[in-house]
């Protein structure tokens, strides 16, 4: 596997801004490698009508044979008596026949080596314009045994200063050619003259290299070439240095801070161990202290001076209860942390102080929150080792390809230079925290067996495995379930036809109840479609939904439930429509069906994935006691799942009013009738409500808690108003109903766009979206704030078919289903938002709440680089203060606590930061987008991430999303060149050397 495809896999969603850009620095070195490819390649030359060079005449052997004759007469009466040329123009010397050498007598003496000869006299057959005959190749025009000895060593010697002098390819010269000068050129580019030459030979040579400026200016010309390109490859590779030093100073600043928050956090597990630890010894040392003093008299007042009072009711029936285990008593035998601070009175003899009964947390409580948080940090510490390592990694696989790509010698400059004495790769204190956290586990909770302990501790990551045959397994059963469904329809569909009216008015009302059914499947459905996409796009949702990482299922995994389902649902459906096993069980199918469900899913058994179905269960539990526990993630994200899923809640009452009667008036128990049915309708946003109300509680934030509580409570009147004109039909109530329900739609569909997918955000990369996103196709995003708004208008076919009774059971049906397929689909951009969120703190980890009030408040996992950089602004003067601290501290030791906020890198400056960003996270829809993280934190106001710190991690998919969809060549606009200057400039110095010696 390539490692760009193993780094995608591998590295912490929520960290991908903070890893090393490593697709972008392939790009720089493959501008270095094009930037040395194209200087040592051969430089192209101008032409010789190039605008490099001053205009000059054409040579005459371009043109054409007919546009030579105009100027013969011109060039004649330009000849002087003597026959030579004269600084004005050139000679015209008698004309000859074409077979005949130039050596011959008579021949051109005027004419060069390689030259034409001269434009033959108008009464030759060449020179007549009908006359077009072929051309034949003239005989050699120079034979090295006719020069004499002197001709032919002065050849040969200026043949070899020419080759030597200049690589470039010799021109062939046109001075003998009758041209007309021109008068701007005369002066600047004088054509040479034959009054300089002594013999005809010398002649002849000097007119071989009669352009002799023209060659030097070639030869210039190749040499600013060469340096322009030298040039050009020693910027790329300036580019690629300063990209990895700022690529190592994002991870090692990053990494600083992680482990200065992995420090703090630490300190506060142990305190709170060591708080766990005194009040379960107290606790044994009040049982001890009862069972020694009970029967005695005075057992009342040694137990108000012990501080018993208020408690005698309570301690024997919790010590009769929960009798102290082993893991108790080995608590019991460590030393007692000691207590600060002086006590008077009465008190000064006890080793411990009572603390009021409000804070008194029950130990099984204490026990169970710190394990889980010893659990989420040990987690936490293995993300941010495999950071480091995978960081580490990176580097040396970017330094490997720059080494190759300009044979560079010795290899890992870089690495043995910088990378190798980076802090993230020399430090220990991960490794040290990581055996801490074993060593209290293992003290704290396993009675000193720290192979146990760190067995648990590391079985937090379950390995991926092989699903290939759960796939098969389910679409096995969902081909044959919908076949089954199909059939079944088609027979429930003659059934309302039949000819017995109980039979059709039975069969109506089974498929109501089969309806409810059947919508819940497709919504776990679309729920596990979901997990597909999240998974494929990197979107960490069993973090956002707190699954046991040991045990969470993969998306096929989790596929199998609604699978199965699906096909126990299409077996009972056709089964009851065909009537089979007689009219005994026609009318219980539906209850054998919802039992054996049921038992399924609540089995207590440890088969079947248990712990997923016990995690289903216990949220449903806090969901039907919504506001009695606080509110998490998937608190009320099920609660939004059962709003859209009214049609199958008020079957509940459908159901059972049924066979609480015999099916004696089915009638009666219609939503024309009953009002306990419009009551169910709004249960799930009853439970919303509460839920909001909780979070107000916790919070004390008026938005977005109370706002939210308001967009329920328009839910609950549209489906009592709904109710009433069900079973009243009154005109008055329609109207009721098309307000409150026009309202409940405007709320959610501004609610869904604003704040629960963020979208419309001004002055974002986007025109309509955010800076980050999740998802790589940005047209989904616009689909969805066009359907998501007409969906939640669905509710106008009610109020339109409202005449005949079965009418409008069928459209009450398909206004749910698209109620749930638009469920699914805000399902996706919900969970999508949560982890865009949870990227912007560079949140990881879970912030378990940790049972005891301590006087320090210790720093959570989640803290964004924005907040401590708020923290730290009165400490550090500028950020640049910042950045010389850690560059001063990088290999000395651990950072000062000012060099933790890093400053904005861009990432390899493929991105430029837009000055209307920054202001637009501070307007109402900026509020609005960022509000919908306190949904679900626990007990705090959470503060509002700041735009500037969110624009330094939109690249955490943007710039993965666009550089997937370039090619690796793209980095063309780096610009092309950078491969064999290295070459060359080690050519120059061996030259240089040797020139030298």
């Amino acid at each position: 596997m390539k490692f760009a495809k193993e780094l995608e896999q591998e590295l912490v969603p929520e960290w991908r801004i903070k890893y090393l850009n490593y697709k972008a620095g392939k790009k720089y070195v493959k501008a270095v490698s094009r930037a040395i490819h194209r200087a040592n390649a051969t430089p192209k030359l101008p032409g010789r009508r190039s605008e490099a060079l001053p205009p000059h005449d054409a040579p005459l052997f371009f043109r054409s044979p007919f546009s030579r004759q105009q100027n013969i007469g011109e060039a004649t009466s330009a000849r002087p008596a003597d026959g030579r040329f004269s600084a004005s123009g050139p000679t015209n010397t008698r004309a000859r026949s074409e077979r005949q050498s130039l050596t011959n007598p008579g021949g051109n003496e005027a004419a060069g080596y390689g030259s034409f000869v001269q434009t033959p006299p108008a009464g030759t057959a060449v020179a007549q314009p009908n006359n077009r005959r072929t051309f034949e190749l003239p005989d050699p025009a120079i034979r090295l045994s006719a020069l004499t000895g002197d001709d032919a060593r002065n050849s040969e010697d200026t043949l070899s200063r020419m080759s030597l002098g200049s690589p470039v390819a010799l021109h062939r010269s046109y001075s003998a050619e009758p041209t007309l000068p021109r008068k701007s050129q005369a002066s600047t580019f004088p054509r040479p003259s034959l009054h300089s030459h002594q013999s005809a030979s010398q002649g002849r040579l000097s007119r071989l290299f009669s352009q002799g400026q023209q060659l030097q200016r070639t030869d210039s010309f190749r040499t600013a070439q060469s340096m322009q390109a030298i040039d050009t490859v020693r910027q790329r590779e300036r580019e690629f240095f300063d990209f990895l030093d700022s690529e190592l100073d994002k991870v090692e600043t990053f990494y600083r801070q992680k482990e200065v928050q992995a420090g703090t956090r630490l300190e506060a597990l142990r305190a709170q161990l060591h708080e766990m630890r005194n009040r379960r010894t107290q606790e044994i040392a009040e049982i001890r202290l009862r069972k020694e003093h009970r029967g005695n008299a005075t057992d009342d007042s040694r137990g108000e001076s012990s501080g018993f009072e208020g408690h005698n009711w309570i301690h024997p029936i919790r010590s009769k209860l929960f009798k102290p285990g082993a893991n108790s008593k080995a608590l019991a035998s460590m030393p007692q942390t000691p207590v600060v601070g002086a006590m008077s009175g009465g008190d000064a003899r006890r080793d411990y102080i009572r603390r009021p009964d409000e804070d008194d947390v029950p130990y099984r409580t204490a026990k169970r929150k710190l394990k889980l948080a010893l659990q989420e940090f040990y987690r936490g510490l293995e993300l941010l080792k495999a950071y480091a390592l995978l960081n580490r990694t990176a580097f040396r696989k970017l330094n490997k390809k720059y080494d190759k790509a300009v044979n560079a010698r010795p290899p890992y400059r870089y690495m043995n230079d910088k990378v190798n004495k980076a802090w993230f790769v020399n430090s220990e204190v991960v490794d040290g925290h990581i055996r801490a956290v074993e060593d209290l586990y293992a003290r704290y909770f396993e009675k000193g067996n720290l192979k146990i302990a760190a067995g648990k501790l590391r079985r937090v990551n379950r390995p991926r495995s092989d699903e290939s045959g759960i796939a098969f397994w389910n679409g096995l059963a969902i081909g044959v379930g919908a076949v089954f469904t199909v059939q079944g329809l088609v027979y429930g569909a003659e059934l309302l036809f039949d000819e017995d009216p109980t039979i059709r008015l039975q069969a109506s009302y089974l498929l109501q109840l089969y309806g409810g059914y059947f919508l819940i499947l497709m919504l776990f459905s679309l729920f596990c479609i979901n997990c597909y996409f999240w998974t494929a796009n990197k979107i960490n949702y069993p973090f956002i939904f707190e699954f046991d990482t040991r045990h969470n299922l993969d998306w096929r995994q989790l596929a199998s439930f609604p699978s199965f389902f699906l096909l126990l649902f299409g077996l009972f459906f056709w089964l009851n429509f065909t009537r089979y096993g007689g009219d005994e069980l026609w009318l219980y199918y539906p209850v054998i069906l919802i039992v054996i469900t049921l038992l399924i899913i609540f089995l207590p058994a440890p088969i079947l994935w248990h712990r997923s179905r016990q995690w289903l269960a216990y949220s449903h539990f806090r969901l039907f006691f919504a506001g009695l526990y606080p509110v998490e993630f998937r608190d009320f994200f099920l609660g939004d799942m059962y709003c859209s899923l009214t049609y199958a809640t008020s079957n509940v009452e459908l159901f059972f009013c049924l066979y609480a009667n015999y099916w004696g008036d089915p009638v009666m128990c219609n939503s024309n009738h009953s009002r306990l049915l419009g009551f169910f309708c709004t249960l799930p946003a009853i439970w919303r409500a509460l839920q909001c109300v909780r979070r107000y509680y916790d919070t004390k934030n008026v938005f977005p808690h109370l706002v939210n509580c308001g967009k329920y409570i328009m839910t609950i009147l549209a489906y009592v108003a709904l109710s009433l004109y069900r079973i009243h039909g009154t005109r008055t109530n329609l109207a009721l109903f098309i307000t409150f329900s026009t309202i409940n739609g405007l709320y959610t569909s501004i609610w869904d766009i604003f704040m629960d997918f963020s979208l419309l955000q001004p002055d974002t990369r986007h025109r309509f979206l955010r800076n980050i996103r999740g998802l790589k196709q940005k047209w989904l995003y616009y689909a969805v704030m066009v359907i998501d708004p007409i969906l939640r208008f669905n509710w106008i076919f009610l109020a339109i078919f409202t005449y005949s009774r079965q009418h409008s059971t069928i459209t009450s049906f398909l206004v749910s289903l698209a109620e749930v397929t638009r469920r699914g689909m805000w399902a996706l951009f919900r969970v999508e938002n949560e982890h865009c969120g949870n990227v912007a703190q560079y949140k990881a980890s879970r912030d378990v709440p940790l049972p005891y009030e301590l006087h320090h408040q210790p720093l959570s996992e989640g803290t964004s680089t924005e907040d401590l950089s708020k923290r730290s602004d009165d400490e550090a003067p500028s950020t640049e203060a910042r950045r010389a601290s850690v560059a001063t501290h990088r290999t000395d030791g651990p950072p000062p606590a000012i060099a933790l906020s890093p400053a904005p890198v861009e990432e390899g400056g493929l991105r430029r930061r837009r000055k209307s960003e920054l202001a637009g996270g501070k307007s109402i829809r900026g509020i609005m987008a960022n509000a919908h993280r306190q949904d679900f934190e626990k007990k705090r106001r959470p503060t509002i991430v700041e735009p500037s710190h969110e624009l330094e991690a939109e690249s955490a998919y943007e710039i993965r999303s666009d550089e997937e969809d370039e090619e690796d060549d793209d980095g063309g606009n780096m610009t092309e060149e950078r491969f064999r200057v290295r070459r060359s400039e080690t050519l120059v110095r061996s030259e240089e050397s040797e020139s030298d010696h």
